[in-house]
């Protein structure tokens, strides 16, 4: 039947990783560029993980902690999303079983049975996120399909998404019709994708004015 692809704000939620190796330190680079607060758990956490997580840890927003222990159930209470990532299949299966139980969502590497969500392979390109799953069947197809869409996005496509979020409200404030508005942001879009053809920077205050003039 397929999954339900939610995007769901995890900027200030709790995330615990429990597994220290480089599959750890995969999920850890693709969540931390959304802000959550993670916690990584495990007796030994590979280097990969520290250099990473010290890494990303240099800009002041992101949120990373490490546990260097054995996993313990009381680790989940209080967590918005688990991640099990351990090549222990039966210590996996019993995070998965506890956040079952306490409706936790919960992803169990190389295990799409036990997961209750999947990681997408990921487009990020300033504001947009195009996330890309199979349900957990081919993690290869999907990153195919990624390369492709990511080799698709013209060059500074996300600060043109920023300045048409910039100018949003004030055509909502000028512009009372919803057909009206619809025709003047494909226009606008339009003349942002024109521009980044022809390699011409545009700025908030250039969509102010055409905008405020009605000359577009």
């Amino acid at each position: 039947m397929g999954y339900f692809p939610f995007f769901v704000e995890l900027e200030g939620k709790r995330g615990v990783i429990v597994g220290g190796g480089k599959v750890a330190a995969r999920k850890v680079e693709k969540l931390l560029a959304f802000d959550p607060k993670l916690t990584v758990i495990a007796p030994d956490i590979e280097a990969c993980v520290r250099i990473q997580g010290e890494s990303l840890q240099k800009d002041a927003a992101v949120s990373l902690h490490f546990e260097e222990r054995a996993f313990r159930a009381e680790d989940l209470r209080g967590a918005d999303f688990v991640v099990a990532a351990t090549d222990d299949e039966a210590l996996n299966g019993r995070i998965a079983d506890i956040c079952k139980e306490k409706r936790i969502p919960v992803n169990v590497v190389d295990d799409r049975e036990r997961c209750t969500f999947f990681f997408p392979a990921l487009v990020k390109e300033g504001p947009l996120t195009v996330g890309i799953s199979t349900d957990g069947k081919s993690p290869l197809a999907a990153s195919w399909v990624r390369q492709e869409i990511a080799g698709m996005l013209p060059e500074s496509f996300g600060e043109v998404i920023n300045l048409l979020g910039q100018i949003r409200p004030l055509v909502l404030e000028l512009v009372a019709g919803e057909e009206d508005r619809k025709k003047l942001f494909e226009e606008l879009f339009s003349y942002c994708m024109e521009c980044l053809e022809r390699k011409k920077k545009v700025t908030a205050e250039e969509l102010t004015n055409l905008v405020k003039s009605g000359s577009i």
